[in-house]
């Protein structure tokens, strides 16, 4: 029973560090009251203007996305270059690792020293900015700029700009290695659970030497539960919560038949091998390029790796049961409230999201869509169809308050169920339990 409490503790953890960071940003704001800032950006405007030599610094944390040859380190560092001898600055660049993601950003913001600009996913989101750690970026762009990308709305949270999209779509699809699937006799991926389930166990028959289908029940960041539960919740009619965002709805019928599937494939059907409870993202992204897994859901941004390997593959946007229904990225850009130069800040959010920078990323580091009315397409030419015919399948994640620790219970509790140690019916009423204390409820 004490591995089952695991992701109450490890919540419990997480609030305690937003309460202790929340009493920190009142004190922060206290000190700072009185024309403080403004005296501080005045000096500091001062001395650039008394001396040419100047370099003012400015810190931005983004994440690892490159599984090629050029790590991300390499590409950021030369198109940042080019920032610094525009803008006469220097910035600090450091790639956070995935496994302790919001620990770092936590940890840093409390003690002032995060970043001046950052990456968050929308999971983070709603606690930042209730703790008034995010700088609104409204007045920063004009109108033509707002205008020109694509999910600007996507940035908006509670009324106001927080956020620049930067990374949309990496849509879940099911990705099937169609030489693999022809040695059982299909001809194109499954459309339903029923054809995932069917095709799974033929090919474990003709194709015992690998996983007919595979998942990463090992990944440590919660955004295993974006390939691994996600698309099978909204598959089945199910949410995971009510529209105003006030209430968790994953104890509703549709939600415990997503949960209980995900148990069938895995103690029932014996379709999900053992090995996925070691298993994480990047194991995934290495066994279906070696033709090691028959069947996986994954982003869009792997299918690079799968041409560069020369894998015969096909896809299918999402599975259906009820309905159809997979998730999408929506992740982006904030401004931290404690950046000394917020002009400069803004400045470097407008640079990394150029068409110029985006356009040389999706081609080098990360395939996905343009995020701007002025950038080339570069993603893969199969996804045509995927963003024309079947976005209205896309689902993003809304930023509500609590979220991030709810849904990291969530993904402990599915854990456990996927190592036999909870019943479907546990997972949903152990997580809706949690989720009602986080709503005092």
């Amino acid at each position: 029973m004490k591995k089952k409490y695991g992701a109450a503790k490890r919540t419990v953890k997480f609030g305690k560090m937003l309460l202790l960071l929340h009493a920190f940003l009142l004190v922060l704001a206290a000190c700072s009251s009185g024309g403080g800032a403004q005296s501080t950006n005045n000096e500091q405007k001062g001395a650039s203007a008394g001396n040419n030599e100047a370099v003012e610094t400015i810190k931005v944390w983004l994440p690892p996305f490159s599984t090629g040859d050029v790590s991300d380190e390499t590409f950021w560092r030369k198109q940042l270059d080019k920032f610094e001898k525009t803008h006469h600055a220097k910035v600090e660049l450091e790639i956070i690792p995935w496994s302790n993601y919001e620990e770092r950003y936590l940890t840093a913001i409390s003690s002032e020293n995060g970043p001046d600009v950052g990456y968050m996913y929308m999971e983070m989101l709603s606690d930042y900015i209730k703790l008034g750690t995010l700088e609104p970026l409204d007045d920063y762009f004009t109108q033509e700029e707002k205008d020109n990308y694509i999910y600007w709305d996507k940035g908006t949270v509670a009324g106001k700009q927080y956020t620049v999209p930067i990374i949309v779509g990496n849509v879940s699809v099911l990705y099937a290695n169609m030489d693999i699937l022809r040695k059982s006799g299909f001809t194109e991926p499954p459309k339903t659970w029923d054809d995932l389930v069917a095709y799974a166990k033929k090919i474990q028959q003709d194709s015992p030497e690998v996983y007919a289908f595979v998942q990463e029940w090992g990944e440590p960041s919660i955004t295993g539960l974006n390939h691994s539960f996600y698309p099978y919740l909204w598959q089945a009619g199910g949410e995971l919560f009510n529209k105003e965002g006030t209430e968790l709805t994953l104890d509703s019928p549709e939600a415990l038949k997503a949960i209980k599937f995900l148990n069938d494939l895995k103690h029932t059907y014996k379709i999900i091998p053992d090995a996925a409870t070691s298993l994480t993202t990047q194991d995934l992204k290495s066994l279906l390029p070696e033709g090691k897994a028959a069947m996986a859901i994954m982003g869009t941004s792997l299918s690079a790796d799968l041409d560069k390997a020369g894998l015969n593959w096909d896809y299918t946007t999402s599975l259906t049961q009820k309905q159809g229904g997979t998730f999408a990225a929506a992740d982006s850009l904030v401004m931290l409230r404690t950046a000394k130069n917020k002009e400069l800040a803004a400045e470097l959010i407008k640079f990394l999201t150029s068409p110029e920078v985006m356009e040389a990323y999706h081609q080098v580091i990360y395939s996905a869509p343009p995020i701007s009315k002025n950038e080339k397409y570069y993603d893969n030419a199969k996804f045509e169809k995927l963003y024309t015919k079947d976005s209205q399948l896309f689902h993003t994640l809304t930023p509500i308050d609590g979220s991030s620790k709810i849904y990291d219970a969530l993904y402990k509790n599915l854990q456990l169920m996927i190592l036999g140690q909870l019943t479907p019916e546990e997972v949903q009423k152990d997580t809706a339990q949690y989720a009602k204390s986080i709503y005092n409820r």
